[in-house]
């Protein structure tokens, strides 16, 4: 009998090896952890309930949209206040249908005809520095976006050459504080 040399041993050896590297890849392969099918469907399930019935109720530029209007509004306003001193004239801020205008009169207090908190508006427009593109163009108004709403406890008021309003006035526009408009010193707030 052969006795076997130490190249014999070491090739069976190998071998042995290889053979249980190849198990031991295929065992592994068969153990690796993942998802169930159940639980696959389970998850597109979820997902597709709260795509049909959260995602429609998730408006994120209508918040947006409040806010921006009402910064806009109360800049407006102060602006108009700012105009009456600055042009010694009375401004009309005038409200109707989400619209709000603004108009000077030509005349300085002294020599018009217009009572101060009398007949508005006036004939002149007041140019806003910057013109809102929701009224299509129009250099003195600003309109309501689609959503947002406004209501003022008058439909027009005045300020006067000393930047006082002719009345205390609150707009209330959808989502937002109000802005109010003080009788004796016009402050915007």
């Amino acid at each position: 009998m052969k006795t076997p040399s130490q190249t014999d041993i070491v090739e069976v050896v190998l071998n042995k090896l290889a053979v249980h590297r190849f198990c031991a890849r295929r065992i592994a392969s068969a153990t690796q952890p993942g998802f169930t099918l159940v639980e696959l469907v389970m998850t597109l399930i979820l997902v597709s309930i709260l795509a049909v019935f959260v995602v429609p109720r998730l408006d994120f530029k209508s918040g947006f949209d409040e806010r921006a209007y009402h910064d806009k509004l109360k800049a407006g306003l102060q602006f108009a206040r700012k105009a009456a001193v600055a042009q010694r004239r009375y401004v009309c801020v005038g409200v109707a249908a989400n619209v709000v205008t603004f108009t000077a009169d030509a005349a300085v207090p002294e020599n018009t005809a217009t009572a101060f908190g009398g007949t508005c508006p006036f004939a002149t427009s007041l140019a806003l520095p910057a013109p809102d593109a929701n009224c299509g163009g129009a250099a003195n108004q600003i309109c309501a976006p689609s959503g947002v709403t406004l209501a003022a406890t008058a439909a027009s008021f005045q300020f006067d050459a000393r930047g006082g309003a002719s009345a205390a006035v609150t707009f209330t526009s959808t989502g937002q504080p109000d802005l109010k408009v003080e009788p004796e010193t016009g402050y915007v707030h």
